[in-house]
């Protein structure tokens, strides 16, 4: 059955238009309240799949998931962002540009492909692929929330730096996972990916992000093990970068 068949077309484009106000809102509030490269980064990548022409009654179930999943995950980084990012992070020298073009791009293209492949797909939404979009999307977004407040916002950032009288995280989800908030985000791109519902795309998109954020962490586990020495190879040996290898209590992983 079809997400909105007993809504008129003109229900799902007041959501729509409706959900790109807010996200404006709290774009132009994110950039009011810290005005940075990273934030304007952040914003464009989720800003445009919520650009509202396209839609059809043909479209309109995935049309309107995209709204959703776009607005909702975009605020939810735009709040962080405007918290943690600082003006300093930001040196615009040749790593950063590499960071850029390695991390950045990857994921910016599977984000922005995979909802552009959604919004072009007339095929209905069905109720089982409704309910796992929205659980995998739901669990990506709340552990993404999770892991970024556990960290903090001294040690969580945009670009590689480290700031003044910064710990190392080794407890709670990170003494699970080194990367729960990038496990957190491949959950969010593979909600992105069911909604899409092309087998080709969706796998080149879960790629393009994968690729993305091992670049990322290639790089910042050197900077990491650079910084904090020894104490960082041991808790490389005794975690998983994306899967745990011993749940609470000792217990190893399967």
């Amino acid at each position: 059955m079809s997400l909105i068949a007993q809504n008129p077309l003109t229900t799902c484009q007041f959501w729509i238009y409706g959900n790109l106000a807010v996200y404006l809102a709290v774009f132009f509030t994110a950039l009011y309240v810290n005005r940075n490269f990273n934030i304007v980064l952040v914003g464009l990548t989720y800003l445009v799949p919520l650009a509202p022409w396209g839609l059809a009654l043909e479209n309109a179930d995935r049309f309107l998931i995209v709204s959703l999943q776009n607005s909702v995950f975009g605020i939810i980084e735009l709040a962080i962002f405007a918290i943690t990012v600082k003006t300093s992070d930001t040196p615009f020298d040749r790593e950063h540009i590499v960071q850029l073009c390695g991390h950045v791009f990857p994921i910016t293209l599977a984000l922005i492909g995979l909802s552009y492949v959604a919004r072009l797909t007339p095929v209905p939404v069905s109720p089982g692929e409704l309910a796992a979009i929205m659980t995998i999307f739901l669990a990506g977004s709340v552990l993404r929330v999770v892991a970024v407040y556990q960290l903090g916002p001294l040690a969580f950032k945009f670009d590689i730096v480290f700031r003044e009288s910064q710990a190392m995280k080794t407890d709670q989800l990170y003494g699970l996972v080194r990367h729960p908030s990038y496990a957190a985000m491949m959950l969010v791109v593979l909600a992105y990916a069911i909604n899409a519902h092309h087998w080709t795309a969706g796998i080149l998109g879960m790629m393009s992000a994968w690729f993305g954020f091992q670049f990322r962490i290639h790089h910042e586990e050197k900077a990491l093990a650079g910084y904090f020495g020894e104490k960082y190879g041991e808790y490389q040996a005794r975690t998983g970068m994306w899967f745990p290898k011993r749940f609470p209590g000792g217990r190893k992983a399967a």
